[in-house]
């Protein structure tokens, strides 16, 4: 195993064992960072030279030779292998091997520490930006099945019981605005990864006359965390704060999956999910099962685990670095990738959902219309407890209505007849 700080051949080896249980990297964890430790490394260099801490000539050296790993990275030639303690240790090696001494000349004014940090910063800057595309994605899906069945008429519940006439489209642009209202939260944790930390080196600056505000320019991120230790104090922190960024996202999707899992059952039947969503029964003929909202349902408490996890691992420690910081990096990025595939299942799903407005017609039993007769009472001069109890002890006078005329009649804001999907679409369209 190959290691930064390893002094000398005499140097006694670290216990091997140990190794592999405390300090063992993912192999592919390390490869998906590794583009973004290289695109730093050539801002870093840039500036060593711009700066004059280091000599143009292998200033452009150590950036020719970057820009052609970063290709090799992103392409897969350049990759992690067993006997390489992380991503950074491979890349300062090659670095070394492709450019000699000016390759040894970057690693000055910098630290593994503020690598690791301005790597996974990168990465998480990327993927929420991704993410946010992706939850574009759903949201029109939504807002496409909402504007559709928009005034098809289904059963409300309250209590998992019938209680009042609402929509599809009532139902549908429900987790359409759960989801839009996530915007702000989203945007801050972009912009909490948004920032530059390279040249913090351990945590306590350097004595080199480096300028990072340059490199943060040719990074193009939106700030510079100023303060050394503090770039070391918000990891774990920043990785914990984005996962809990789309914590709506992912509750929003797990009630939704839940709902359809429950409305395709033969109990409900209001919906129709095309047979590419659907898998068959090992042994029953008869079965098509909505596995993927199953599977999306559950994988919102894996990412609350994540989440959990994420929280837990960083407090109680004190200042500076800590190892323990390194149990945030798999977490942060499983955790976004739970979210970006279960964003894109969902998707897929709503896509090829549709209604089954026979049976939604045919679960409109007289009860559910009981509140709208006490309503009526009301706007003819009774006191609204008078009716409510002259209706609750005469529940068998209540007759079926026209569902359609009823859900037509209600045309205030956020009722059945006035969803307001225009200002809705509106908001959508203000996701970038």
């Amino acid at each position: 195993m190959s290691k930064i700080w390893a002094s000398n051949a005499d140097e006694e080896s670290f216990n091997q064992r140990l190794h592999e249980i405390c300090f063992k990297t993912n192999l592919d964890y390390d490869n998906l960072l590794m583009p973004y430790d290289i695109e730093a490394l050539i801002a870093h260099g840039e500036m060593l030279g711009e700066t004059e801490l280091i000599s143009k000539e292998d200033s452009q050296l150590i950036v020719k030779h970057l820009k052609t790993m970063l290709s090799d990275a992103e392409s897969g030639k350049l990759h992690m292998t067993p006997e390489w303690e992380d991503c950074h240790s491979l890349i300062e090696a090659e670095l070394i091997n492709r450019a000699g001494d000016a390759g040894k000349r970057l690693y000055m004014a910098r630290s593994r520490n503020d690598q690791v940090v301005s790597a996974t910063r990168l990465y998480g800057r990327e993927r929420v930006a991704t993410i946010l595309s992706q939850c574009k994605n759903l949201m029109n899906a939504l807002l496409n099945l909402s504007k559709k069945y928009e005034m098809v008429p289904m059963p409300g519940y309250t209590h998992t019981q019938r209680a009042m006439p609402a929509s599809v489209g009532m139902w549908a642009s429900s987790f359409l605005e759960i989801m839009l209202n996530q915007k702000s939260t989203i945007e801050a944790a972009y912009s909490l990864n948004d920032v530059n930390v390279l040249g913090s080196a351990a945590g306590f600056g350097t004595a080199f006359k480096i300028d990072r505000e340059s490199v943060t320019k040719k990074l193009g991120l939106g700030r510079t965390q100023i303060n050394s230790m503090s770039c070391q104090l918000s990891r774990g922190q920043v990785e914990c704060q984005t996962l809990q960024a789309f914590w709506g996202i992912m509750f929003a999707i797990n009630r939704l999956a839940n709902d359809m899992v429950w409305m395709t059952s033969a109990e409900f039947d209001f919906l129709a999910v095309g047979k590419s969503c659907t898998t068959g029964s090992s042994i029953m003929p008869n079965k098509r099962n909505l596995d993927p909202c199953e599977i999306i349902r559950g994988r919102y408490h894996i990412f609350s685990g994540h989440l959990t996890q994420a929280q837990s691992v960083i407090s109680n420690l004190f200042s500076g670095y800590n190892s323990d910081y390194q149990e945030s990096k798999p977490v942060f990025m499983e955790g976004l990738e739970l979210i970006s595939t279960s964003i894109e299942a969902m998707t897929i799903i709503i896509n090829n959902t549709g209604i089954k407005e026979e049976n939604l017609q045919k679960a409109f039993s007289p009860d559910i219309f009981a509140t709208d007769v006490v309503n009526r009472y009301v706007m003819e001069g009774k006191t609204f407890r008078d009716a409510y109890k002259e209706i609750k002890s005469n529940l068998n006078s209540v007759e079926t209505e026209d569902a359609q005329e009823n859900i037509n009649n209600k045309t205030h804001l956020g009722a059945t007849a006035n969803l307001g999907l225009d200002i809705l679409e509106q908001r959508l369209s203000e996701w970038k």
